[in-house]
């Protein structure tokens, strides 16, 4: 693991071979298996993301809400302090995707992302201490980063990139009573978190 900063907030993290790559092969394939299965039956859902129109995502997958689960004990090791877990994320970006630069909402106060397939070197920018600051990763690397710093990616001009998110807050912080994305549990819906959640999202982008 590679710190790019000692600062405790707001933080940037690289954690080399965090994920083993068989575990990582079987989320490529759990997530799109989700994707293709979608598609089979006409199914528009998860081509619905304002932030990267036209990529398949979707909100707490299974898979990635597992992951959050068995990632945190050693995000809480290398971050010092204890987390709580708010929702996950996963994305296919395909040939064209641009990620505009933005910060992430509240529940995202800690984001954990996650490389899962990619065929191109396709950095994630920062904007850090007024200068711009590229990390690559690659499959089972992560970066562990503050939601509320500037960050986005160039327009993508390979064929398939696939990242998860794993979001947390502090469990003392500010944002402690957005565990679970004020949902009961992970893997709920999101129609089951609070309105204030939803209007959130809804005017996020």
């Amino acid at each position: 693991m590679t710190d790019v900063t000692t600062k405790y907030k707001p933080i940037i993290k690289i954690w080399k071979e965090a994920v083993p790559i068989p575990v990582v092969d079987h989320l490529y394939t759990e997530f799109r298996l989700m994707r293709d299965a979608l598609l089979s039956m006409g199914s528009s859902e998860g081509y619905r993301d304002p932030t990267v129109p036209g990529t398949f995502s979707w909100y707490s997958p299974l898979c990635f809400e597992a992951l959050s689960l068995q990632l945190k004990p050693q995000v809480e090791k290398i971050l010092k302090t204890n987390l709580e877990p708010t929702y996950s994320y996963g994305r296919i970006y395909t040939e064209g995707s641009e990620l505009v630069r933005h910060t992430d909402r509240r529940s995202s106060e800690i984001a954990v992302n996650l490389s899962i397939a990619r065929d191109i070197k396709w950095d994630l920018n920062f904007l850090w201490e007024e200068q711009t600051l590229h990390i690559d990763l690659e499959p089972g690397d992560v970066v562990i980063y503050s939601g509320d710093i500037p960050h986005w990616r160039e327009k993508y001009t390979g064929k398939e990139h696939i990242n998860a998110f794993m979001q947390y807050v502090y469990a003392d912080g500010q944002y402690k009573d957005l565990k679970y994305d004020t949902r009961p549990y992970l893997a709920t819906p999101f129609a089951l978190a609070q309105q204030d959640i939803q209007d959130e999202v809804n005017n996020y982008v």
